[in-house]
C-alpha cells in the first residue's frame, strides 16, 4: 500500500541527483552548472586554479577521472 509519505516523496524527484552523485565521487573538485544568458549552459568543475567545462555531466566525469589519474 503506498503511504501519502510515499507519494510527496515521489514528488521531489530521485534523491541524490546526478549532480550530487558527481559531487560526492569527486568532493575536492567544485561541481556547478553554469547560467549564462538565462539558459543552462555547460558543467563546470574546479579545483584550485583548474576548470574543466562540458555540455554533459558523462562527460565531465570522464574529465574529471581524467584529471585525477
Amino acid at each position: 500500500m503506498r503511504t501519502r509519505a510515499m507519494e510527496r516523496e515521489e514528488l521531489h524527484g530521485p534523491w541524490p541527483t546526478s549532480p550530487e552523485i558527481l559531487a560526492a565521487d569527486f568532493p575536492q573538485w567544485e561541481i556547478w552548472r553554469d547560467q549564462g544568458e538565462g539558459r543552462h549552459g555547460d558543467w563546470c568543475a574546479q579545483h584550485g586554479e583548474r576548470t574543466l567545462r562540458s555540455a554533459t555531466l558523462e562527460e565531465l566525469r570522464r574529465l574529471l577521472e581524467e584529471a585525477e589519474s
